[in-house]
C-alpha cells in the first residue's frame, strides 16, 4: 500500500468516528461537540483537497464529454455533502453555545438547519463510502489478509449484524424526524439542545462513545449497503440488456 492510500485512511478514518460522534452532543461534552464539528468540515476539506485532482477533471468534463453514471452520481453525492457540510458549519457557529458564544442567530431557523443537515450528511456520506467501495474493499483485504473460507462468512454475518442494528437505529433515532423538520414547522424542544440520538433533552445522554459509534456508524453503513445493492442490481440489469441483444444480433 502507498503512502498516499495509507494517510487517506487514516484520515477518512478519524474524520467518520468524529463525525459519527456529532450525532449525540453531550456524549463527551457541548464543548467537544462544536470543536469536533468544526474539525470534522475541517477534515471534510482536506479530503477534497487531496481529491481535488478528480474533482477538477471530472468538473471539465461534466458538461463536455460523456461520463458513467456512476462518476455523475458521485460528484452529484459530493456536491450534496459541500452544501450539507457547509450548513452544518455555519449553522452550528450560529447556535453555538460553548465556544463561538458572541455570534448568535434565530434559533429557530439556524437549529432545524443543523440537524436536517447533519441528517442528510449521514445519508450521504454512506452513499459516497458505498460508491467507492470496491477501493474500500481492496485497501481492507491488503490491511487483514484471511483465508477466503473465513473471509467470506465472517463478511456476511458481519453485514447481517450492522444492517440489522443499521435499521434498529433508523426506526429508533430520531433521524426521520430532522430530515422532515424544516418542512414541518415544528421546532418543539428544539430551545432544550436535544440531539439527534434516542435520548433527546438537555441532559446527559445515557449512550456511551461505542454505543454513538454503533448507533449511527450502523445507520452510514447500511445505507452504503444499499447503494452497492443498487449499484450491483443495475450492473446486471445491463449486462442482461446487452446480452440480449447480442443474442438478438
Amino acid at each position: 500500500m502507498n503512502k498516499k492510500n495509507l494517510v487517506r485512511i487514516i484520515l477518512d478514518s478519524v474524520m467518520i468516528v468524529l463525525l459519527v460522534l456529532m450525532y449525540q452532543a453531550r456524549v463527551v461534552s457541548l464543548s467537544f461537540h462544536e470543536l469536533g464539528g468544526l474539525a470534522a468540515c475541517g477534515l471534510f476539506v482536506i479530503h477534497n483537497g487531496i481529491n481535488r485532482k478528480w474533482i477538477a477533471g471530472v468538473t471539465k468534463r461534466l458538461f463536455t464529454r460523456p461520463l458513467p453514471l456512476k462518476t455523475r452520481v458521485g460528484y452529484a453525492v459530493d456536491l450534496l455533502l459541500l452544501v450539507s457540510t457547509v450548513s452544518i458549519a455555519l449553522s452550528g457557529i450560529m447556535i453555538s453555545r460553548t465556544v463561538l458564544v458572541n455570534i448568535y442567530g434565530d434559533v429557530g431557523f439556524w437549529r432545524p438547519l443543523h440537524y436536517s443537515a447533519s441528517a442528510v450528511a449521514l445519508i450521504l456520506v454512506g452513499v459516497h463510502l458505498g460508491l467507492h467501495w470496491s477501493f474500500i474493499r481492496s485497501m481492507f483485504t491488503r490491511l487483514v489478509r484471511l483465508p477466503r473460507v473465513v473471509a467470506r462468512p465472517l463478511a456476511v454475518v458481519c453485514l447481517a449484524a450492522v444492517l440489522a442494528l443499521g435499521a434498529y437505529s433508523i426506526a429508533t433515532s430520531s433521524l426521520v424526524d430532522w430530515l422532515a423538520d424544516p418542512f414541518d414547522g415544528d421546532v418543539a424542544g428544539l430551545s432544550q439542545g436535544q440531539g439527534l440520538g434516542r435520548h433527546g433533552g438537555g441532559g446527559s445522554s445515557d449512550e456511551n462513545i461505542l454505543e454513538v459509534i454503533a448507533t449511527y456508524g450502523s445507520i452510514m453503513v447500511t445505507f452504503a449497503a444499499v447503494t452497492v445493492l443498487a449499484e450491483n442490481a443495475l450492473g446486471g440489469r445491463r449486462k442482461r440488456a446487452r446480452s440480449g441483444l447480442q443474442a438478438a444480433s
